[in-house]
């Protein structure tokens, strides 16, 4: 292993509205020269994670089969990147899926519910398993070096820098949107959660949407009412980096207590709403509006604890006032707007 270098990585990012901000970390890196026979050790131990996410493998088995060739060639292939986690040193993989994930697959006989054979190769190994190689070659194959670079945030104290480096390195042929990147570097008992909560009938009606957004902008809306919910006063812009920070502090927090507690809360708070105001409340001027559902949302779970017995009335009011729906149509994410337009909901709707 080659000498270790700590950099300080200045990163901009457009802000919500539209604004480049700074996003500076500390981040420490190195060269690792795995073996592929390493990289199936340490998967088979759960060291290395490959994030569940539905679009991980999308290689078909020519072009894995060619990967494979290329490695009993002894031909160079492009280096991986994995993230080591402060707390765990597992490694996550934020590039290079498709080539692990082809040999691990190799070595393990398993092409989906298929073996493995290769296909449109060389005669040599054309249509033979991992078990059918020569001896020879499987040594060459389990020996094999596929170079990776090894990240570790060592400031701030968390691990927030792995979803931009996710989104800089992700270089699948779909551009993937915050949610799914999310989805990707932060998986977790919360956010499997959070998918759950995404199928509730009440939850569908206030949305007005009966199919699941593929995309997982649905379940990104959700994210948001729960991370103001419970930090709505600390918020900073922008959305985006505060919807992760809560999604880290969520990943970190153990025990079942924690997430029946979110899952009963948002749920009652969802029937609540729904019994109150009726379907699709928040579309205002015919769109469903995150500022309006937002700030409601924070206020009803609210008055829900206080025992308010329906928000009809109240809410009636607060669509009323100019300043409130001005809140909800202009800077919605601005740190002000946000803390004006949630102490209003709750003046209005909760006290």
């Amino acid at each position: 292993m080659d000498e270790q270098e700590n950099w300080n990585v200045d990163l901009t990012e457009e802000n919500d509205d539209g604004v480049q901000e700074a996003i500076t970390f500390q981040i420490n890196f190195y060269p690792a020269d795995l073996t592929l026979k390493g990289y199936l050790d340490k998967s088979v131990s759960g060291q290395l994670q490959i994030p569940p996410f539905q679009r991980s493998f999308v290689w078909d088995q020519v072009k894995a089969s060619k990967l494979i060739e290329s490695f009993l060639l002894g031909l160079p292939v492009p280096n991986v990147f994995l993230y080591k986690e402060r707390e765990t040193n597992k490694l996550q993989v934020i590039d290079g899926q498709q080539r692990i994930l082809s040999a691990i697959r190799f070595f393990k006989n398993e092409f989906g519910e298929k073996i493995f054979r290769l296909k449109s190769v060389h005669p040599k190994w054309n249509g033979k398993t991992y078990q059918e190689l020569d001896e020879a070659d499987r040594y060459q194959l389990d020996d094999t070096v596929l170079r990776a670079t090894v990240v570790q945030q060592l400031d701030p104290d968390d691990d927030s820098s792995i979803y931009h480096i996710f989104e800089r390195l992700n270089t699948g042929g779909i551009n993937l949107n915050p949610m799914e990147i999310r989805k990707c570097v932060h998986s977790s008992d919360y956010l499997s959660l959070l998918e759950e909560l995404n199928r509730l009938e009440s939850w569908r009606k206030l949305i007005g949407q009966t199919k699941i957004d593929t995309r997982l902008r649905d379940v990104e809306l959700l994210l948001r009412l729960l991370a103001l919910s419970d930090s709505w006063s600390q918020y900073k812009k922008p959305m985006k980096k505060f919807l992760n920070n809560h999604l880290i502090a969520m990943k970190k927090l153990k025990g079942d207590t924690v997430l029946s507690g979110a899952e009963s809360t948002f749920s009652d708070t969802c029937n609540y709403i729904l019994e109150s105001l009726g379907e699709k409340p928040f579309h205002i001027r015919g769109r469903l509006n995150y500022a309006a559902m937002d700030s409601t949302y924070v206020a009803a779970s609210l008055a829900l604890k206080a025992g308010i017995p329906n928000l009809s009335e109240r809410y009636k009011n607060l669509l009323d006032d100019k300043e409130f729906i001005e809140w909800c149509t202009k800077d919605t994410s601005d740190d002000k707007i946000v803390a004006q337009r949630i102490a209003r909901s709750i003046a209005v709707l909760a006290t």
